[in-house]
């Protein structure tokens, strides 16, 4: 059992370490991506990847919240493989190992990847969790963020059914 399963609350905590456990560094997303989707399809959620590999699930709306206007929750699959100089780890290979420390979630000899782990896990845990009223809600996952946002630039128009509110696109700085 995880030590972050002692913490709350405990969806989430449980989500994040599933995520830790994953080798996910910039470029080898794919057995989370394919975990995620297999999740998503597991609990019944509409799921496709476009071209770049960027994951999309869709939860309709609670009964009498059909009419709203759909909801994005956005996350990166990858994390910044950094540790500590004394410290053997393979980010292709080795899970991360998270601990808790007072009030603060480490990971033993490495970057956490909270960045954006708990991301991810946060809107997993939204999508999970059957007790809200929500209108449609949607989760888009992104490829390869740290290395230069890879998944948000090769995203296609209206692929999204959430609004944009200030409908600006997203461009490539020159």
């Amino acid at each position: 059992m995880s030590e972050l399963s002692q913490l709350s609350p405990q969806p989430l905590w449980d989500i994040f370490a599933k995520i830790c456990s994953i080798p996910h560094p910039s470029f080898h997303e794919e057995a989370l991506a394919s975990y995620i989707v297999g999740w998503a399809k597991e609990q019944g959620f509409w799921c496709e990847r476009d071209q770049v590999g960027n994951i999309l699930i869709r939860k309709p709306a609670t009964a009498g919240m059909e009419n709203r206007t759909p909801v994005a929750l956005q996350a990166h699959l990858d994390m910044v493989p950094q540790k500590n100089n004394d410290t053997v780890h393979d980010f292709t290979k080795d899970p991360i190992q998270p601990w808790v420390d007072g009030e603060w979630v480490k990971a033993r000899g490495t970057t956490l990847g909270a960045d954006n782990g708990i991301g991810m896990a946060s809107a997993l845990a939204v999508l999970a969790d059957n007790s809200l009223t929500h209108g449609p809600l949607e989760v888009l996952l992104t490829m390869t963020e740290e290395t230069g946002m890879d998944g948000a630039f090769g995203l296609q128009p209206n692929w999204l059914q959430a609004e944009n509110p200030d409908q600006h696109r997203l461009r490539r700085r020159r």
